[in-house]
């Protein structure tokens, strides 16, 4: 019974309703919020292992939005700048304050030009902020760059 208990709490905390029939979770102000990435054509990461250079080539909506969004990264060598084609790659959407990710599993296909992949659905279904983990592995090197935006209200 308690952990019942428990588990509706939570769960009301992402989708429970104000009295006023606004929803809860639609009280974001990603202005007061900090350490937020701001969306610019090419923003850049550095993998966390060093292997690789993450680059957010353009979104859709941009600045990321709540929803569905289209996300284009090139991969590059750090070593040597060259982009990563072939590469094995996941992207994971996760909303930290609430403890849980997407509902929907994004898809990344090769996006035409070399080293660039497509993310879609990149589903950020509800105001706050999200971390987008992007995974890639190529040959023997596993590497992993977190993008953060604030989705606001």
């Amino acid at each position: 019974m308690r952990w019942s208990l428990i588990a509706c709490l939570g769960l009301a905390a992402c989708s429970g309703s104000s009295s006023n029939g606004a929803d809860a979770e639609e009280m974001v102000d990603c202005s007061t919020v900090t350490g937020a990435d701001t969306f610019t054509v090419g923003l850049e990461k550095m993998g966390a292992q060093g292997a690789f250079d993450f680059k957010m080539m353009s979104a859709t909506p941009a600045p990321p939005a709540r929803n569905t969004n289209t996300w284009v990264v090139e991969v590059d060598s750090a070593q040597s700048g060259a982009p990563v084609d072939g590469a094995t790659i996941t992207a994971t959407p996760f909303m930290p304050a609430h403890q849980h990710g997407s509902p929907e599993q994004v898809v990344v296909t090769p996006a035409g030009a070399p080293g660039q992949y497509q993310l879609t659905p990149v589903f950020l279904w509800m105001p706050g902020v999200w971390e987008t983990t992007i995974q890639v592995t190529s040959g023997t090197s596993t590497d992993a760059a977190v993008y953060r935006f604030c989705i606001p209200s």
